[in-house]
């Protein structure tokens, strides 16, 4: 059996096998409850000048302060790790509907997925095994830290650029709809699931399309300057650049479209199509 035959029934296997299919399921749900404290967090950040910033790392902190929190934040590092193992697998038979240079690029999509997710199931796991005191600071202090290396701005500057151009790429995708392939036929059909399903989508890919350009514009604008405080979390990145009532107001929007984002990968899990899983 040739290698490529390999590669192709790995594929199948993949979109057939139920164990994957409800692992990836588990996975989004984590994923979904992760948007949703990140919303959650920034809101409340705003209304009530709580301490704390409006990040992912942030929102989990938050969560492993009470017991109940940190068996909640178990169940998510497990989802996460089954995520990492779904990207692992679509990058290396995956996107067989492809060819050359463009599987190359879907391929590195989902390694680059699986380090996101891998940094996050081992943040939850860190989290829910030490709680809340677990945390290894504020972005301004890691944007600090890289900065203080040799070519260290030149490295925030070019992990901004990535950032916003990410944020850009989402932004596309959710205007486009491109996530409809991503759910099953009931959710595709045009009944009465597919319109809420897809305006959530559109708006939640775009609450995070603009978040991420925020924080991307932030860090290239931090090691412009040389200034890591220019750098943080959502909420801080939004008051910066825009400030007072206008940044309070684009934060309470940016968080209420990442809810949505949350609530459409809820959806997402629901109707999960299995045959796009490696696609």
């Amino acid at each position: 059996m040739t290698s490529e035959s390999t590669a192709r029934n790995a594929d199948r296997a993949a979109r057939h096998s139920d164990a994957l299919a409800w692992a990836v399921r588990g996975g989004l749900v984590g994923y979904a409850l992760l948007h949703l404290l990140v919303a959650w967090v920034a809101v409340r950040l705003v209304l009530t000048s709580a301490g704390g910033t409006a990040t992912g790392r942030g929102a989990l902190e938050q969560l492993a302060r009470e017991p109940s929190g940190r068996v909640v934040l178990s169940v998510m590092a497990v989802g996460f790790a089954a995520l990492v193992v779904w990207q692992l697998i679509a990058a290396a038979v995956g996107y067989r509907d492809r060819d050359g240079r463009s599987r190359g690029l879907m391929r590195l999509g989902a390694l680059c997925r699986a380090v996101v997710w891998g940094y996050l199931a081992v943040a939850t796991t860190v989290l829910a095994v030490g709680g809340g005191s677990a945390g290894s600071g504020s972005p301004n202090s890691t944007t600090a830290t890289v900065m203080s290396w040799p070519a260290g701005a030149w490295i925030v500057a070019l992990v901004g650029a990535v950032v916003a151009g990410i944020g850009v790429g989402l932004g596309i995708f959710g205007w486009r709809a491109g996530f409809v392939d991503q759910l099953d036929r009931h959710a595709r059909s045009s009944d009465g699931r597919r319109v809420p399903i897809v305006a959530l989508g559109r708006v939640g890919y775009l609450a995070k399309s603009a978040a991420l350009e925020v924080i991307g514009v932030l860090l290239v604008w931090a090691a412009w300057t040389h200034d890591p405080h220019k750098s943080g979390g959502l909420d801080e990145a939004l008051r910066e650049l825009l400030g007072g009532s206008l940044g309070k107001a684009a934060i309470i929007v940016v968080a209420v479209g990442l809810g949505c984002f949350g609530l459409f990968l809820l959806a997402r899990a629901r109707h999960l199509n299995r045959d796009s899983l490696t696609s």
